[in-house]
């Protein structure tokens, strides 16, 4: 069978190919009994995704823009992260089929329901009864990054050998300086300029202490659209970035997360409920706890990192591929930034350790910056 992967597939071989469908978007009129696949709305990447219609058999189809593999967002590691995660018995979609020729992976289909899509209240709030079996799909999630990080036996993966270190958290730190600050904003921040040289001094000791950190098992784009909910259980999609580094940097992707409103309140208890099940696998596991403070600092620093990236990626998102619906989540984020609660420790003050850093994220939201940056998000958003 040309072009198909060797591993072993999880339900029988079906000989499915991409061109033996016709393919319409959810735009079209589609009246036609035979299968066909529909173009259904895909993430941040340059992948598509089509949904196969009038068939008994309910499947996705994940086209790559090549077959290729070793850097992380690609079907080559999609697939050794697949494997991975499916012997640590964390829910995934199933592989019917895999087709290298096409680029193609074909997989179960989950629906439609993402955690994003059950929240269906407008903040997330641990004191609203309506929240409950929200805050509860969380606390799964939360549940699941520790099975990830401890699991019962050691795996090999691809992400064993990509690191969040210093020089890829710099990377992503100063990838908000590109494509946020100087590609949308047009600032023209450079290091070699005196006058930021305090700023790249503060980017790089938030990336020095960061790396300073363990490591663990990282999803690493771990946020209410790449978690689903089928039958009331949670599952993982988009696993193919994986890679190692701090215990907190999936948590704040998650309850930190640019694409929801969450209570601090509501925050604080997701974070307590995590480190209360980190230590019970680091007991399993013959490891030392981790305190509330010491998790709490480096949740602090994580989530600083966190949203800054998410920042960089919503400007290099409209600036370089057009899709500038992400800018509507940009001043969320800097609220998120600019609050009480990420900013103090009970024992270190961040905005005295990072100032310059927080100066600027402050003339963003509130400062100087602030008409500059809500006139381009309107003008780029009112093009669109």
């Amino acid at each position: 069978m040309t072009g198909i992967s060797s591993i072993e597939m999880e339900s029988d071989q079906l000989m499915l190919r991409i061109h033996d469908f016709k393919i319409f978007n959810a735009e079209q009129a589609v009246n036609i009994q035979e299968p066909i696949l529909l173009l259904i709305a895909g993430d941040a990447s340059d992948r598509k995704f089509f949904r196969l219609l009038n068939d008994p058999k309910s499947l996705i189809c994940m086209q790559f823009p090549k077959w290729e593999g070793g850097y992380g967002g690609d079907p080559i590691s999609w697939i050794g992260m697949h494997n991975a995660l499916s012997q640590m018995e964390l829910p995934i979609p199933q592989i019917v089929e895999i087709d290298e020729t096409n680029s193609c992976i074909w997989t179960e289909d989950l629906g439609d329901t993402f955690l994003s899509s059950a929240l269906t209240e407008p903040e997330l709030d641990i004191k609203s009864v309506n929240c409950s079996e929200v805050i509860q799909f969380y606390k799964d999630s939360l549940s699941l990054l520790v099975k990830a990080q401890y699991p019962k036996v050691k795996i090999d993966h691809p992400a064993a050998q990509r690191y969040f270190d210093f020089d890829k958290l710099f990377y992503e730190l100063n990838f908000f300086v590109i494509h946020f600050l100087n590609g949308f904003l047009q600032l023209n921040i450079s290091e070699n300029n005196d006058n930021y040289s305090e700023l790249f001094q503060d980017i790089k000791l938030l990336a020095n202490r960061l790396d300073s950190y363990e490591r663990v098992l990282c999803h690493r784009d771990y946020h209410v659209r790449n978690i689903m909910i089928k039958n009331k259980k949670i599952y993982w999609i988009d696993f193919q970035d994986a890679r190692m580094g701090p215990h907190t940097y999936d948590v704040v992707s998650l309850v930190r997360d640019s694409y929801v409103n969450i209570t601090w309140e509501t925050r604080k208890e997701l974070f307590n409920y995590y480190l209360n099940e980190l230590n019970i696998a680091r007991r399993k596991n013959n490891k030392n706890i981790i305190s509330e403070s010491d998790l709490n600092l480096e949740l602090l620093l994580m989530g600083l990192q966190r949203n800054i990236k998410a920042i960089g990626s919503f400007g290099y998102l409209a600036t370089k591929k057009g899709k500038t619906n992400y800018l509507q989540y940009v001043k969320h984020t800097l609220k998120i930034l600019n609050s009480k609660e990420a900013q103090i420790h009970e024992e270190t003050d961040l905005k005295m350790m990072l100032p310059q850093l927080f100066n600027l994220l402050e003339s963003l939201y509130t400062g100087d910056l602030s008409t500059k940056l809500d006139d381009l998000i309107t003008k780029y958003t009112s093009e669109n």
